[in-house]
């Protein structure tokens, strides 16, 4: 009975975060966000760590682990884009503190998920919940590293096309994105401004504000531009220039407005002819 209430959980978890990626990342982008936690699932599910290989049959291990690792994963994922928002693209030993410090802010909710889910299976209750929440927090540890570098690499992959001089963006290349406007695009559209929830779209007619994440903005407008900043994403055809200030670097736009550019966005900028 409980091995069918953990298939059954696991089948519905699975199916929904499935919809929710196909949404959000078109067509094969949801396959490759599963790939790696359903790969760590299955690699614990084999090797059944932390008592598990002698205390659970095969097939009910491995949705154990499944179950386990996938919903922990969004966890970790859902916190690490949270922190990497808001931490500076200089802070020294940004690539560690940012998967670190959302395995640490998620480490509780994950400790009560594994607690459950081991009720669920028929494993005995860990008396000492400081050592259970030791173990789950190096579970999360390992989780938000690989999950953290694999987004970074989704992050080089997806980034924008180089500037096409005369290009003229209108809301036929992007609907998705425009149809968030609270009317027909007027002028040309220069740039996008992080500014806490909402995103500044900035165009040579004006400015207004709207209620989208970056990422899904940079995602809807792929092709058009390209995402300088953790804050500030410019469209190619804006790009009138470059300067340098120290170890600061700055696009100038065709309004001459200047957008800041973060260290970890340069080297491909530099490929794709913005710097």
């Amino acid at each position: 009975m409980a091995q069918a209430k953990l298939r059954e959980s696991l089948v519905n978890f699975v199916n929904g975060i499935s919809g929710s990626f196909a949404k959000r990342e078109g067509k094969g982008g949801w396959l490759m966000r599963l790939g790696p936690p359903v790969a760590v699932g299955l690699l614990l599910g084999v090797l059944g760590p932390f008592g598990t290989y002698d205390a659970i049959a095969v097939l009910p291990r491995l949705v154990y682990w499944l179950s386990v690792v996938s919903l922990n994963w969004l966890l970790c994922d859902l916190a690490i884009r949270q922190i990497d928002t808001r931490l500076s693209d200089s802070l020294p030993g940004r690539h560690l503190l940012v998967p670190l410090g959302g395995s640490f802010l998620v480490s509780l909710p994950a400790t009560a998920v594994v607690h459950m889910a081991s009720s669920i299976a028929g494993l005995a209750r860990d008396s000492n919940l400081l050592e259970l929440y030791g173990k789950v927090l190096l579970l999360c540890a390992v989780i938000s590293m690989v999950g953290y570098r694999a987004s970074r690499r989704e992050s080089d992959d997806k980034a924008g096309l180089a500037p096409v001089a005369g290009q003229r963006i209108d809301d036929r290349e992007a609907p998705l994105f425009f149809d968030r406007l609270s009317k027909p695009l007027q002028g040309e559209l220069l740039c996008l401004e992080m500014q806490d929830h909402y995103l500044a779209v900035h165009t040579s007619e004006g400015s207004e504000l709207i209620l989208c994440r970056m990422e899904d903005a940079a995602r809807e407008l792929d092709g058009v531009g390209q995402r300088v900043h953790r804050s500030w994403w410019v469209a190619s055809a804006a790009v009138a220039g470059a300067e340098r200030h120290g170890q600061q670097q700055r696009l100038r736009l065709t309004d001459g407005r200047l957008v800041p550019v973060g260290r970890t966005y340069r080297t491909r900028l530099k490929e794709r002819g913005f710097l």
